[in-house]
């Protein structure tokens, strides 16, 4: 094996450990470690929208996780491609929302795609792209959404 194949392997067991520290970050609630996954000017594509920005980033995921008793991010068969100092990633995700006591059941889980853009500028690989798209989704949907606050709304 050459210099440059070592290097690509090892590009790419960094990516996936950054992939699983976002996965990680929201369900430990740890949001300093979640925008540390991120470059500042980060974008997130979301199913409800376009989020801009790290601050926006992890402001989303804290007030969607946040007020869940538990979550979890897994993520399953992940293609890695680098090249320099730039990567894509498309991974499958199941995101399983745990909050007791909501009627009509406590758990939804939602299953599908993340599709990333990867830089590395003079430091460690971050997320400057992501979009997420839902394959399906299963069970209920009010386990995600705010009390029935207009002031507090969030689409998830």
């Amino acid at each position: 094996m050459n210099e440059t194949e070592a290097q690509r392997l090892s590009d790419r067991a960094d990516i996936h450990d950054l992939l699983a520290r976002v996965a990680l970050a929201q369900d430990e609630h740890d949001w300093e470690a979640l925008a540390d996954c991120f470059r500042p000017d980060a974008v997130y594509a979301h199913p409800g929208g376009e989020l801009i920005g790290v601050d926006t980033i992890v402001d989303r995921s804290r007030t969607a996780l946040s007020r869940l008793d538990a979550s979890q991010h897994l993520l399953g068969t992940t293609l890695v491609t680098v090249t320099d100092q730039a990567a894509t990633a498309v991974s499958y995700f199941q995101a399983q929302h745990v909050r007791h006591g909501t009627p009509g059941g406590d758990l939804y889980v939602i299953a599908g795609t993340y599709e990333d853009r990867l830089v590395r500028d003079d430091g460690p690989w971050r997320i400057v792209h992501r979009t997420q798209r839902y394959t399906w989704r299963d069970g209920n949907p009010e386990v995600t959404r705010r009390p029935a606050d207009p002031e507090l709304e969030v689409e998830t």
